[in-house]
């Protein structure tokens, strides 16, 4: 997915629930590492193994392979979202995407940054050679109207996007690779370099028709399939009863009831500790599948 925002993956939360519900409880993201140590929610996102990455080339390489072997190994079946750019659309994320392209002789972009090569290529040929990939998903996301660049313009100014469009198209291997021997290395930077370009392309299109007046939407590049863009159906409105009431209830139970008191404090204890320890709950969790530490082997 290319990274326009900050918000780009929980946006997506909502493509995954039109989808098929249950592709929410099987996203894998791929983050920035200091976001696990955000209190309350980075702590969830270690809990559901999230990868998380550094910016140190080495280290990020060796916690992506441990990451990806532990979902073939857990044998569940999970999406991995990548945001090959690295980072979001930002204005110091513009200017080293147009220095990179201006020492590499490649065309600067003005709605994408471009992409990364290495991680993309190292997911793909780790889970080829486990087996454990069959499609490869390209998502485009484009804001017309207002864009929403941070969770701080959400939170203090309670600001949301006008809508927020999506376009989804599947690949599979065969479409990416030259030959189907898994054990080979393959180098895809091509595909994605193109792919970007592409993109591009389709986001300038996007944004002219808003800038000339119109509605701007995408024109479907995989199946042509168009879902609704508002489902009101059951699901919506459980999830929203459910967030409200258990967040007013833990609220309650957290400033009336004692033992509930001391759940909390212990639970922030183990937290702090397994930051302290083991660099985040998400691998103490690894490690303790494991037997043995593999982080802090390296």
């Amino acid at each position: 997915m290319n990274h326009r925002t900050r918000l780009d993956w929980m946006f997506f939360w909502n493509v995954l629930y039109k989808m098929d519900p249950w592709l929410l409880t099987t996203e894998k993201i791929i983050l920035k590492a200091g976001l696990k140590f955000i209190p309350g929610a980075g702590w969830a996102m270690g809990c559901n193994a999230f990868t998380f990455l550094n910016r140190n080339h080495e280290k990020d390489l060796k916690n992506l392979e441990i990451m990806l072997k532990y979902y073939k190994d857990s044998r569940g079946i999970y999406q991995i979202l990548l945001f090959p750019e690295g980072t979001d659309r930002g204005t110091r994320a513009v200017q080293i995407s147009h220095e990179f392209a201006d020492k590499h002789g490649l065309p600067r972009y003005h709605y994408v940054l471009h992409p990364r090569i290495t991680g993309f290529n190292l997911i793909l040929n780790n889970m080829r050679k486990n087996n454990y990939i069959n499609y490869v998903y390209d998502v485009t996301v484009g804001y017309p109207g207002r864009i929403i660049s941070s969770e701080m313009e959400l939170i203090k100014k309670g600001l949301m996007p006008n809508s927020v469009h999506f376009d989804v198209k599947k690949y599979e291997i065969k479409d990416i690779v030259e030959h189907n021997d898994n054990r080979v290395d393959i180098d895809a930077s091509k595909w994605l370099l193109d792919l970007w370009k592409n993109k591009e392309e389709r986001l300038r299109k996007f944004y002219e028709i808003q800038e000339k007046g119109g509605q701007p939407k995408f024109e479907p590049s995989g199946d042509c399939y168009v879902w609704p863009i508002e489902t009101m159906s059951l699901g919506y409105y459980v999830a929203f009863l459910v967030w409200i009431l258990s967040s007013i209830m833990w609220i309650y139970f957290t400033i009336y009831i004692s033992w509930v008191k001391i759940y909390v404090i212990c639970a922030v204890i183990f937290y702090c500790w397994a930051d302290w320890r083991h660099g985040g709950v998400d691998q103490w969790l690894i490690e303790w599948f494991y037997g043995k530490p593999i982080f802090h082997s390296q």
